[in-house]
């Protein structure tokens, strides 16, 4: 079958920072025709999971396919597909610079990539798979997370699917039943300004609703406010070797998540902190395991 897209709308636009970074979130219509029969739209994409949408060029005006990771989970959400775009100065992406533009306002509509399931009952939203599970962020089955810990580390807009995996963890109570103790959350989100800080108020909440599973660490690097009373500068960093050799340094992480080596981490981020993690990590402690999803 051929590649099927549905015209989803845009229903919300939230912008946190001006010009850089911009709440969206595209709602599927509750059914769709394909040659001639009407499906069903059911949404049962998991947390940390990407889907395929079609924007256009700011320069190019052109449609242009893509991903786009969720922020979201259809659990609590059905249908509704949310992200977190930030502006890209690079030519080749110039979709990043149209969600940006005054061209996108509610009611625009968007092609979404869906697919017919297996039985041909119904139209899920396509989830993009990742053959490296080390770069795969989608969230484990829940039989084996609700017994782990985590670290979520999470730079600008990587904090992208690692709210999703929050709120998912949350609508399950982390997991905690009469046999399960429940996992646990440190989330660890380093971004330059306050007005970057997505979703803090809800981090926060989620913080007090399950204090006994869920940590968080804001960390603002470049300005913050007088009375900001969490963290500020760089959580991973560069030091020099005996050599002149610069080498990724996990020190003051450490200093926030000491048991760092009973943590799957998952990172969401640029390829540089990928790299200064896995030097740190190779030079001072293991985590359990560790998976990252770079850009």
């Amino acid at each position: 079958m051929a590649l099927i897209l549905v015209p989803a709308t845009v229903t919300r636009l939230e912008v946190l920072d001006p010009g850089e970074f911009r709440v969206v979130e595209l709602t599927l219509p509750p059914a769709a025709e394909v040659d001639g029969t009407m499906y069903p739209v059911v949404d049962d994409l998991r947390a940390g999971t990407a889907f395929l949408a079609e924007p256009m060029g700011a320069r190019t005006r052109k449609p242009q396919k893509r991903l786009y990771t969720r922020s979201n989970v259809g659990l609590l959400s059905p249908r509704v597909l949310q992200t977190v775009i930030n502006r890209s100065h690079e030519d080749r992406a110039d979709t990043s610079i149209w969600w940006q533009t005054e061209e996108v306002r509610l009611g625009t509509e968007v092609p979404v990539r869906v697919e017919l399931d297996d039985a041909g009952e119904a139209l899920r939203p396509y989830e993009h798979r990742i053959g490296d599970d080390e770069k795969n962020l989608k969230l484990e089955p829940d039989a084996w997370w609700r017994e782990r810990r985590f670290l979520g580390l999470a730079f600008g807009t990587g904090l992208t699917p690692l709210i999703a995996h929050l709120r998912y963890m949350a609508a399950m109570r982390f997991g905690r039943s009469a046999r399960h103790r429940g996992a646990h959350y440190s989330l660890v989100l380093s971004v330059r300004n306050p007005r970057q800080l997505m979703f803090h108020e809800e981090l926060l909440g989620i913080r007090r609703a399950f204090p006994e599973h869920f940590d968080y660490h804001p960390i603002l690097t470049r300005e913050w406010p007088a009375d900001w009373a969490h963290g500020t500068g760089r959580i991973v960093r560069t030091e020099r070797r005996s050599d002149g050799a610069l080498v990724g340094d996990v020190s003051a992480l450490l200093e926030r998540v000491p048991d760092l080596e009973t943590r799957h981490v998952r990172m969401c981020g640029g390829k540089a902190c990928e790299r200064q993690l896995r030097e740190g990590f190779e030079r001072l402690v293991r985590p359990a395991s560790f998976k990252a999803e770079v850009w």
